[in-house]
């Protein structure tokens, strides 16, 4: 059963983070990356010691994994993508459009490397962990979410920096 899930962003091949972040989240059940992973290593696989999940991002070229998917965290399902194709530098309209046509009540997304908690939206709650690597936000501090599953599938999810 899964109950504990990281979620990170735009990594940019530069793991440093990445390794900090999993060294202090650690146990987790489930790592999801939303794209520019830009080669996400067979190392980093192994030292999350659960499934990983990824999505490609624009900067992911000739990359393994999916444009999205879509998972299920509890009682929800969330769709995956890395953002650059819903235009989310100009808003999360078109993303939680998408999202609801598939059916998923979560979407998170990466590419603007700043993080959103949005739970405003009756029909879907918009998540994106910011940067692990270079974030943009102020104070420029990396950036990623962990998300808490209860035995009922209920979701509390936070962002939180290194």
């Amino acid at each position: 059963m899964i109950k504990k899930v990281l979620v990170i962003s735009d990594s940019h091949g530069r793991d440093a983070n990445v390794r900090k972040v999993l060294r202090k989240e650690k146990p987790i059940d489930l790592l999801l990356h939303l794209g520019d992973s830009q080669g996400l290593t067979e190392e980093i696989e192994r030292a999350a010691n659960c499934p990983v999940i990824a999505v490609s991002g624009n900067c992911d070229l000739f990359c393994r994994f999916p444009l999205e998917t879509i998972v299920r965290l509890g009682k929800h399902k969330a769709l995956m993508v890395h953002g650059h194709n819903h235009f989310v530098s100009l808003g999360t309209d078109m993303l939680k459009e998408d999202a609801v046509r598939k059916g998923c009540d979560i979407v998170m997304f990466g590419h603007t490397h700043m993080p959103v908690d949005d739970v405003t939206d009756p029909d879907v709650m918009v998540f994106n962990p910011g940067s692990i690597s270079l974030p943009r936000q102020q104070g420029r501090e990396p950036s990623y979410m962990v998300i808490d599953l209860d035995e009922n599938g209920n979701l509390r999810e936070e962002v939180r920096f290194l």
